[in-house]
């Protein structure tokens, strides 16, 4: 390396303008501080362990992630942190210092099956619709009129390749996991675009309360399971265990 070679090599370490040299600077110093504050965390990005900051917010149920200089954080990637799943729910695309996104903590992992037969499992977010409302309804079918379950609730899923499938005809089994009883909804309203950006980030979808069905497996909480594996004949209803075990014969299951 000849005198003008090394000369150079100088500039574009430290930056050929003010502003380069300023925000190389900038960079240096995250670099160095960074790593050693106490919001800097393993977390683990969509299977990969990563190292970020995670900042506090107001609300318990949302952080603010910080990555180095250089670093990526996709919008609608899957956060396990703290034994909790978290689901980013937005990125800041001013990442010329370093990248900075937002995320939320799942509170509900929704299975259903595809339209090729695959059975599909999603950490989602699921919030109240009719927050200030009974959640029911009156129908006049008699004299006396009959309660109906009249509950929307919202839900946030990353983007990919089955979720993006997600329509009107949709159904789901949707309540705590422990319950004696499990609700159903139906897709209603597939909002596909709102935080979606160059093919990444999260849909937005309201679901309506509906009818449980035949078909539909309440211990695992998949909407029109028996349409795609009928029931024995012999034995009509199986433990859980068999059907998990079912589910792996020649099925693939998504986590």
């Amino acid at each position: 390396m000849d005198v003008w070679d090394s000369y150079k090599s100088r500039l574009d370490a430290k930056g050929t303008t003010l502003r380069d040299a300023r925000l190389q600077r900038e960079q240096r110093y995250i670099n160095r501080k960074l790593p050693s504050s106490l919001s800097y965390h393993t977390v683990v990005v969509d299977g990969v362990a990563r190292q970020l900051a995670v900042i506090n917010s107001d609300n318990l149920d949302i952080k603010t992630l910080c990555a180095l200089p250089g670093e990526d954080i996709l919008n609608g990637a899957l956060v396990e942190w703290q034994d909790n799943r978290w689901l980013v729910i937005g990125e800041d695309v001013n990442n010329e210092i370093y990248k900075k996104a937002v995320m939320q903590q799942c509170n509900y992992l929704l299975r259903w099956i595809a339209s090729d037969g695959t059975i599909v499992e999603r950490w989602c977010i699921i919030s109240d619709g009719t927050k200030y409302l009974t959640g029911e309804t009156i129908s006049s079918y008699n004299d006396n009129g009959m309660s109906l379950g009249d509950t929307r609730i919202s839900m946030m899923i990353a983007r990919d390749s089955y979720t993006v499938q997600l329509n009107r005809n949709n159904r789901f089994l949707i309540d705590d996991y422990n319950s004696p009883t499990v609700l159903a909804y139906r897709l209603t309203k597939p909002f596909k675009l709102g935080g979606v950006y160059n093919g990444h980030g999260v849909m937005s979808f309201v679901l309506t309360e509906v009818n449980t069905e035949d078909d539909d497996n309440l211990e695992l909480h998949i909407a029109d399971y028996y349409k795609y594996f009928p029931r024995s004949s012999s034995t009509p209803e199986s433990s859980e265990a068999e059907q998990e075990q079912s589910l792996s014969d020649g099925k693939k299951v998504w986590f």
